[in-house]
């Protein structure tokens, strides 16, 4: 069946349903199947391109294309559909479509294939493609503006600001603690200690209350802010179901899990409202840890490195690489345990527009200014 008469005459089926005169006539059901054609979805089509979950840049054009199946009648008519939507239409072959990846988000995005064949049947297949960056993360340097002290026998895994203290989440099992740091003197005013079965994660402010994450035990704290009490707990609904870094973005929770996809988060019913799948000009960038939201954009924290990816969260296009290598002298460096006591930590004094960073088991917080 042509894709025209199709619509023509589901358009006439509809017309059908009612008289000239606007009044609704009862149909029997000889007559309601006389009118009513079921559409016959069949298995017909074979993909030929692109390879499923093939990698693309942005403005790349993706040749996507078909192969009728031997025991299916001819096609008339193919449609591609792109995350839901009709993007083609071909009348004849050869059955491909040239699609400019135009697409905004980076990572996934599904196609649809509608055959529509002469018998009236109609053939469909479905997959993805991913999509990176076709832009280089800008290089940003920047200047140490003050020098603090920190405890070293803190192994930081979430750390903000509010009030004029540094609030710092640590891990480990046994060590587990949330901290109220005086800045300049870098010990804590107020702490909680986890229970020992709990590693301790990323901790962010939210309406008056503290949310820490716990490692791979599928818990978060819902913590009152000035007395540290417990008022709530509940499942960080990640791609993998553990809890690395996490962030207060506008009127939604950031979280992310050690890959590549930042899970959003409705502070009020902490359920799943969305992701982003982040991608620089290379490819997918994972082991994303501690969070911090600034100024319309997520920094990130990627573990093992000294690199801080800024992230555009509404295309998860990573925009800038902040690399710290050097924040660090030599020798301080080498009282630190390799691949371990790594960068990790990002806070952000909005008032002020202070940014300090810090890493785990690092002996000094450092405020910086981004050149």
């Amino acid at each position: 069946m042509k894709l025209q008469s199709l619509i023509i005459y589901l358009c006439l089926v509809s017309l059908t349903a009612c008289n000239g005169n606007g009044a609704h006539k009862t149909l029997s059901k000889t007559e309601n199947e006389a009118q009513i054609k079921v559409v016959e979805y069949i298995h017909s089509l074979k993909l030929k391109n692109p390879q499923r979950a093939k990698l693309f840049a942005q403005g790349d054009t993706i040749e996507i294309s078909i192969k009728k199946r031997q025991n299916s009648e001819a096609i008339d008519s193919l449609q591609l559909f792109i995350d839901g939507k009709v993007n083609q239409t071909i009348l004849s072959k050869p059955w491909t479509f040239s699609h400019i990846a135009k697409e905004k988000t980076m990572g996934k995005h599904n196609f649809q294939l509608m055959a529509y064949h002469k018998d009236g049947k109609v053939g469909n297949i479905s997959s993805y493609y991913n999509l990176k960056s076709n832009i280089a993360p800008k290089e940003l340097t920047y200047k140490i503006v003050n020098t603090f002290p920190h405890d070293v026998k803190s192994y930081t895994q979430g750390l903000f600001y509010h009030d004029g203290y540094l609030y710092e989440g640590t891990g480990q099992y046994g060590e587990s603690t949330l901290r109220k740091i005086d800045i300049p003197k870098g010990n804590s005013v107020f702490d909680r200690k986890l229970e020992p079965n709990y590693f301790g994660e990323g901790i962010t402010y939210y309406g008056g209350n503290i949310i820490q994450l716990t490692w791979r035990e599928s818990k978060a704290f819902v913590i009152d802010a000035e007395d540290f009490s417990q008022k709530d707990y509940f499942k960080p609904p990640t791609t993998n179901g553990q809890a690395w870094g996490i962030t207060t973005m506008n009127n939604q929770l950031v979280i992310s899990d050690g890959s590549n996809i930042l899970t959003l988060v409705d502070p009020k019913s902490y359920s799943k409202i969305g992701d982003i799948e982040v991608y620089d000009e290379k490819g997918l960038v994972d082991t994303l840890n501690e969070l911090e939201y600034i100024n319309g954009k997520i920094y990130a924290n990627v573990w093992l490195t000294d690199t801080i990816v800024v992230i555009n969260p509404k295309t998860g296009r990573v925009e800038a690489n902040l690399n710290l290598e050097n924040i660090l002298s030599p020798a301080e460096k080498r009282k630190l345990i390799k691949g371990d006591d790594v960068l990790n930590g990002i806070a952000y004094d909005s008032i002020n527009n202070r940014l300090f960073v810090t890493g785990k088991r690092w002996s000094k917080l450092f405020e910086i200014k981004i050149d």
